[in-house]
């Protein structure tokens, strides 16, 4: 009887057993058949993925393509050809965004002064795609600096420069017209107070020379905007090679920021002749071709105009993007790309007070006598 209930015990426990078993091999069955059945779904929508049409300049006439970057397409695919190395995607995956839809969108960005979200969209593109490559195409534009920019050092280049500047108003030996711009930017919370400029809002100064056609010709960015001209000037490679001598007779033409020298003319304060009032006036018509650069920069580049809103990227990369609208802006001028100046842009911009440097009596003497030379009855 014992024996026989131990059976009746046993027989239950063993069907409960192969219940138990059975109901857990089921489940791993559906777990795996999930399993594979979400992976064939993630399969099937891959390569069912709808990617967005991304831009095209074929899908644009010339018109559109030069509202919209603010250069022929023919500049466009001259510039691609330059940088498509550095662009163009390492990998073999057939939706990788190609090099010239990066350059495209960067320079949508740089021209329209858009949120990225903005520009990545009209790209065809994702955001993220866009804040990874865009440094990837401003580095590689900065490479093409010392193509575009450059100051003339040889005799036959200064000598034509020369001509030309004088032929504006007179004003005799220019060879380039000096001053500084400030760019907008959100500035990093280490040592805010140095990026205020006597505006009173954050920025940094930007210091150019441009050629009697508006071509930029020398760069320096890298100063805070509480950084006064003539300072950034006396720091800079451009003014040791003028104390070198480098130039000749040659000479800059800048404001009152800056101190009187041999090779920097500044106008007159008070003028009281006729002769002093007749330099003064062709300096300051010879010296506007800078604010007039100035105003095709930030009516051409969206990026730099204050009024669109402050750049949201360390200084550092600040500095690239104005590099990357000088670059961009001399490629223009060499198409002879004239562009309608917003004239609030155009006016002479005037932050700082008092020159870094006081004038020095050599250049005191070399002003007056050509004052007396040129500009006396």
């Amino acid at each position: 009887m014992a024996s026989e209930a131990k059976m009746d015990i046993e027989m239950p426990l063993l069907i409960l057993y192969k219940i138990r078993t059975s109901r857990l091999s089921q489940n791993k069955e559906q777990q795996r058949g999930g399993r594979n059945a979400a992976k064939k779904r993630r399969v099937y929508l891959r390569n069912e993925r709808k990617f967005p049409n991304r831009v095209n300049l074929l899908d644009l006439n010339e018109e559109e393509i030069k509202a919209r970057y603010r250069l022929s397409s023919a500049a466009i695919q001259s510039l691609f050809e330059k940088v498509k190395e550095n662009l163009n995607p390492k990998t073999e995956r057939s939706h990788a965004i190609p090099g010239i839809v990066k350059l495209l969108c960067a320079l949508h960005f740089f021209t329209s002064g858009s949120f990225q979200n903005s520009v990545s969209t009209a790209g065809g593109i994702t955001q993220s795609s866009f804040s990874r490559f865009l440094f990837q195409v401003i580095q590689a534009i900065v490479n093409l600096y010392k193509e575009y920019i450059s100051f003339p050092n040889d005799p036959a280049s200064l000598k034509a420069v020369k001509r030309s500047f004088m032929s504006v108003a007179g004003f005799p030996n220019v060879i380039g017209a000096i001053d500084c711009t400030h760019v907008a930017l959100s500035p990093p919370s280490e040592n805010e107070y140095i990026y205020r400029n006597e505006k009173h809002f954050h920025s940094l100064n930007m210091q150019v020379v441009v050629s009697y056609n508006m071509k930029i010709i020398d760069v320096v960015a890298k100063f805070p905007g509480s950084t006064e001209d003539s300072y950034i000037l006396s720091q800079s490679g451009l003014h040791q090679r003028f104390e070198n001598g480098e130039f000749g007779s040659g000479w800059l033409l800048g404001d009152n920021m800056y101190g009187l020298k041999p090779w920097l003319m500044t106008p007159i304060n008070n003028p009281k002749t006729r002769a002093e009032k007749k330099y003064n006036h062709a300096h300051s018509t010879t010296r506007s071709t800078i604010d007039r650069t100035f105003g095709m920069l930030k009516t051409r580049f969206g990026c730099l105009d204050k009024s669109k809103g402050v750049l949201l990227y360390s200084p550092e990369k600040v500095c690239k993007i104005f590099f990357v609208c000088c670059i961009l802006h001399n490629i223009a001028m060499n198409e002879n790309d004239d562009l309608e100046i917003i004239e609030e842009y155009a006016q002479h911009e005037e932050i700082n007070t008092e020159p870094f440097e006081d004038d020095t009596d050599e250049g005191g003497v070399l002003r007056e006598k050509l004052i007396l030379d040129h500009f006396s009855d």
